[in-house]
């Protein structure tokens, strides 16, 4: 989080960032909000760790899919669900989290937190198929 002090009133705003390439994210990476725009990419979390905290927001209308993952020794970790077009998605014992191609809203977004044994999933696209859940 970046801190910034005035008035003397501390206000912690949350680190954020535009994805620009297919990325592994590291413990470290927690807190962080990513933004998604021009072309999708494939964001593979780290292992399970207790606290971990990271949000996608799309920012922009995009080229491809941006596929959001769990690490290959960490399979089946991903539950939760996401609200899309009024409809519950469900997450149970998932892979992988995909904003769909042409089926984006601004604004759509997923929410991932742990455990440090499992990942907790909550989100929110606007449109039919914005936002789907699935095996890898």
């Amino acid at each position: 989080m970046a801190t910034t002090i005035s008035n003397d009133v501390t206000r912690i705003f949350p680190k954020m960032e535009t994805l620009t390439a297919a990325t592994t994210l590291t413990a470290a990476d927690s807190g962080r909000t990513y933004l998604i725009s021009g072309t999708g990419y494939t964001v593979t979390l780290p292992a399970p760790h207790a606290g971990f905290n990271v949000k996608f927001i799309v920012a922009a209308a995009f080229s491809t899919d941006t596929v959001i993952q769990t690490p290959a020794d960490n399979r089946d970790t991903l539950n939760g669900g996401v609200i899309v077009n009024g409809a519950i998605v469900e997450s149970d014992a998932t892979d992988r989290v995909t904003f769909e191609d042409g089926a984006e809203s601004v604004g759509d977004f997923i929410e991932i937190s742990s455990d440090g044994t499992s990942f907790f999933l909550f989100g929110n696209g606007n449109a039919a198929s914005s936002i789907t859940v699935g095996e890898l």
